[in-house]
Parts: structure tokens; C-alpha cells; sequence
């Protein structure tokens, strides 16, 4: 479904969850917009026992002027509902009764809790329904004016603890938009109550620490007051990462804060939420949500408290490391494998910005930092996969063609410009290649989550997890890295 397909119908009411957030109401604020601009009737509303009374939030009303209202029935002229941030039937929203021939419509970010037709977006991926909405309105080129971008941004800003969670590239491409940068900072310093401050207290309070992770609970709260709370307590001596949660009406929050190269938060994040809901974000900072009823089935009933207290524990024993250069794996015990000679993609990383520039390449799998310069190429793998690579090691192991590459991948790889700003794509400056006969590996199928600290970057670990593949680059083992389970049956074969 296309947001123009919505245009046809003349009154419309966008309604989100009961006590809406920062992002139901500006992914809202956003539809109205657009839906307003074919000239439709396009209210929005919320339900509920409560009205909105978070200081942060009327600021927000009032600065951009968005009109919300609070509703005990639905216009009877509506012939359009669109639930946004929530889902109809789900237990955060009111359930109105429908005008009879009235549509619905579903545009929401998070896990789906009811059955999905033709007239439901959701995209449990994205950490916040304004990255959806955003998506939606650029692909309809639909001119989104300073209000529009400053509400989107502001909607993401505040679902993922100050974009401290912002895990897709989608995400992170909202996160640069232009906005309101003084109107977000205002917001970003009314967000904490009297009140508030004694729920900080108390969870610094209320703490566990485990190796070098503390694990710290808080009052139920908004998810931002848990990031503020995480930050606090990452300063602490001693504690290395920090998990700050609270146990909301559904399910569990998470906010979680590394110090250590070892531990990324993005990735204990995911680990504790792994079966029973999602986490992501950043090295530094991240977050998570475990729904009760996916824990319960896969916990049988253990507490909440019992639960997280056991996943930190199962995450501490649960990986190994590996230094490039500097561990002591045997890989001439290893089977040998040669690459097999399928299609890649390069490009040369001046082609796309000029030579010294500081450059970030954003890919599914996380952000790379490097320096554009002659002797770096960046490698497109059989599945879409980004890595940069050096000019000799490249033309040593590749025979490049002057035709262009082709191939699609669900998220069209960008880099940005560290000082500028500036965003291009890699395929447009992306040309073909085939790796050489003869290139041989070292590898080995991994039996334990592993996380390797490459040449490329000491400070930030490719993760592998059981069944990928720890590999080695035969007569330099020191040049190891993971490849994924998928990735390595297409790419090679043993000898």
C-alpha cells in the first residue's frame, strides 16, 4: 500500500495509542499533513483516560501547532481510520466503534499484533513509526517543510533515547535531516519532572552488579527518563556497561550504555531480548523491548527481574574473543577453502568523495569509519554486504570489468561525508569484479559466538555467531574476520 492510495477518502481520522508519545503524535502530525494537502478532512486523536500532561509534550503542541485531540468517539463522517504507532485491537488504543463502509488503515513500527492485510504497514525493524511515516512521505516526494522534519526527528529523537538507538540505516538517515535544532533543545531540557528525578534516584539505588555490568531498576517511566538514568550510571568505577530497565504495561524497557570496546550496547541489547522481543542501537548506546507474553513462553514463568539478571550472566559466558595479530587461534589446523569466482562489486572511495575526506559507510550491518584516499576500495559482497578493503590486497584478489554493478540489496549502501554532510551512494560509482582463482582461506565453522577486533578497526569487533565462520587469509593470519553461515556456503569451497 502507497500513502496516495489514501488521498481518495474525504474525512479521515489518524488516531494514536492512549497517552500518545512524542512519536505517535508527530508520525501523526506528519500524515495529517500530507493527507491535508489533496485537500482531505484529516483529524487526529488519541483515546484513553488521560490527556496529555508531559511538559515536553505541550511545548511541542504549542511550538509546531499541531492539533490533537483528546476523543471519546470517532467522527460519524469518518471514512478512514489510520491507527499510527499502535494497531486496532492491541490493548494501548481504544477501539471506537467504525462508521459502517469506514476503512482502516494500520502504520505502525512495532512487533504485529494482529493479522496483516493490504491496508497495514508495519515495520517492526525500524525504531520508531516516524522513520516509517518519513520513509512513506520521501518515497511520495511528497515536500516535507522545517515543522514536518523538525516533528519526524523529534518523533525518532525520543523513541530511541536521544537516537542512541537509531540500529537501521533508515533510522540513522532521519536522524540527519534538517530541523529545529533550538526547538529540540528545549524539548530535550523540559523532559524531567520533580517527580521523575525521585524514579533516577531510586533506580541508582536499586542495583546489581554482575562481572562488570551493573543492572539497575527503575520505576515504570518514559523510555527517555531510562536513557538519562543509563548515563548516570555508566560513570560509575567499575562498571563497564550498564542495563537500566523498567516494567512497563506490556512488557519491559530497556536502556543500555557500554564504556567497554568488548561490549557493544547494540549487541548485549540484542541478546538479552532475543526470543521475546528486539533491541538495537549503537556501540555506545542502545535499547531493547521484551514483551510479557513472548517471555513467558519462552521462560516459563521466571521474573522478569530473575530473567534479565540471567540473560546478562548467559551473555557474559556466551562469546569469545579474537585480536587480528595478536591471539593464539591455530588456524593452520583449519580446513583449507578457495573463494569461488562469483560476482562482486568495488568501488574506489574517491570516486565517490574527494581524496582525505572522513567518510562514514553506512551498511545493514553498522557504520564504518575510514578516510577516502587511493588505497582504499569499498567491497559489495554477493548479498549486498560493505567492507572496505586495500587497493593491493583488492587487486591482488580480484579482476575487475568497466561494467557497472547491478545488483539490488533491500538497503542501497551509502557514505557519508564526516565534515560536510554530504550523503551519496556507492552504486552509482560501483563497477563489477570476480575474485581470482586461487585466493585460499583458513576457516573454520564457529562452535561459540565470537567477536573479532580487525585490522580495519581496533576498536569495533565483528560479531559472528554459532554456525558463521571465523576465516583467515592463507600466509597471513593475521588478516581474520567473520563471514556469515549464508555468505560463506555461496562464496566458497573447500579443498
Amino acid at each position: 500500500m502507497k500513502l496516495k492510495e489514501l488521498a481518495k477518502y474525504r474525512h479521515i481520522t489518524i488516531q494514536c495509542h492512549d497517552i500518545p508519545d512524542a512519536d505517535a503524535i508527530c508520525s501523526g502530525f506528519a500524515l495529517q499533513c500530507y493527507l491535508r494537502s489533496f485537500g482531505a478532512d484529516a483529524g487526529l486523536i488519541y483515546g484513553g483516560t488521560a490527556k496529555i500532561s508531559k511538559p515536553s509534550l505541550l511545548i511541542l503542541l504549542d511550538m509546531l501547532n499541531i492539533e490533537i485531540s483528546h476523543a471519546e468517539e470517532l467522527p460519524p463522517e469518518t471514512d478512514l481510520i489510520i491507527t499510527v504507532d499502535c494497531q486496532r485491537g492491541a490493548g494501548n488504543v481504544k477501539n471506537f466503534d467504525i462508521p459502517l463502509g469506514a476503512a482502516v488503515v494500520v502504520i505502525d513500527h512495532h512487533r504485529p499484533e494482529i493479522p496483516e492485510n493490504e491496508n497495514t504497514i508495519i515495520r517492526p525493524h525500524l525504531a520508531s513509526c516516524a522513520t516509517l511515516v518519513w520513509d512513506l512521505l520521501r518515497k511520495e516526494n511528497f515536500a516535507m517543510d522545517n515543522r514536518i522534519q523538525t516533528a519526524l526527528y523529534y518523533g525518532l529523537f525520543s523513541d530511541t533515547n536521544g537516537l542512541s538507538e537509531a540500529r537501521h540505516p533508515l533510522d540513522r538517515d532521519l536522524a540527519e535531516i534538517q530541523h529545529d535544532a533550538g526547538l529540540i533543545k528545549k524539548l530535550k531540557n523540559s523532559a524531567i519532572t520533580p517527580d521523575e528525578l525521585d524514579i533516577i534516584s531510586g533506580a541508582l539505588r536499586k542495583r546489581e552488579i554482575i562481572e562488570n555490568i551493573g543492572l539497575f531498576q527503575a520505576q515504570p517511566c518514559d523510555p527517555n527518563l531510562l536513557g538519562f538514568t543509563s548515563d548516570i550510571a555508566q560513570q560509575s568505577v567499575g562498571i563497564d556497561c550498564c542495563v537500566v530497565y523498567c516494567l512497563q504495561r506490556h512488557g519491559i524497557k530497556l536502556s543500555v550504555r557500554s564504556g567497554a570496546r568488548e561490549i557493544m550496547a547494540s549487541e548485549i541489547a540484542g541478546h538479552i531480548c532475543r526470543g521475546a522481543g528486539s533491541g538495537g542501537g549503537n556501540i555506545e548506546k542502545a535499547g531493547g523491548y521484551i514483551g510479557f507474553k513472548e517471555l513467558a513462553e519462552i521462560s516459563g514463568g521466571t521474573a522478569p527481574e530473575d530473567y534479565l539478571k540471567n540473560r546478562v550472566k548467559n551473555y557474559l559466558d556466551s562469546y569469545t574473543l579474537i585480536y587480528a595479530g595478536n591471539n593464539s587461534v591455530n588456524f593452520g589446523a583449519m580446513p583449507l577453502y578457495k573463494k569461488l569466482p562469483l560476482p562482486a562489486g568495488y568501488a574506489k572511495s574517491t570516486d565517490i568523495f574527494p581524496e582525505g575526506s572522513k567518510i562514514t559507510v553506512r551498511t545493514l550491518e553498522g557504520d564504518i569509519d575510514t578516510v577516502a584516499d587511493k588505497d582504499t576500495y569499498l567491497m559489495i559482497g554477493i548479498q549486498g554486504e560493505v567492507y572496505p578493503i586495500l587497493r593491493e590486497k583488492f587487486e591482488n584478489g580480484y579482476t575487475v570489468s568497466d561494467n557497472k554493478y547491478l545488483r539490488k540489496a533491500e538497503y542501497i549502501p551509502t557514505v557519508l561525508n564526516r565534515v560536510t554532510g554530504e550523503r551519496a551512494e556507492i552504486t552509482p560509482a560501483a563497477k563489477s569484479c570476480i575474485p581470482r582463482e586461487g585466493k585460499i582461506v583458513r576457516a573454520e565453522m564457529l562452535a561459540k559466538d565470537t567477536k573479532v577486533f580487525s585490522y580495519w578497526d581496533t576498536e569495533r569487533y565483528f560479531y559472528g555467531g554459532k554456525g558463521d565462520y571465523l576465516v583467515a587469509n592463507e600466509g597471513d593470519y593475521g588478516d581474520c574476520y567473520i563471514v556469515g553461515r549464508d555468505i560463506f556456503a555461496e562464496s566458497y569451497e573447500r579443498l
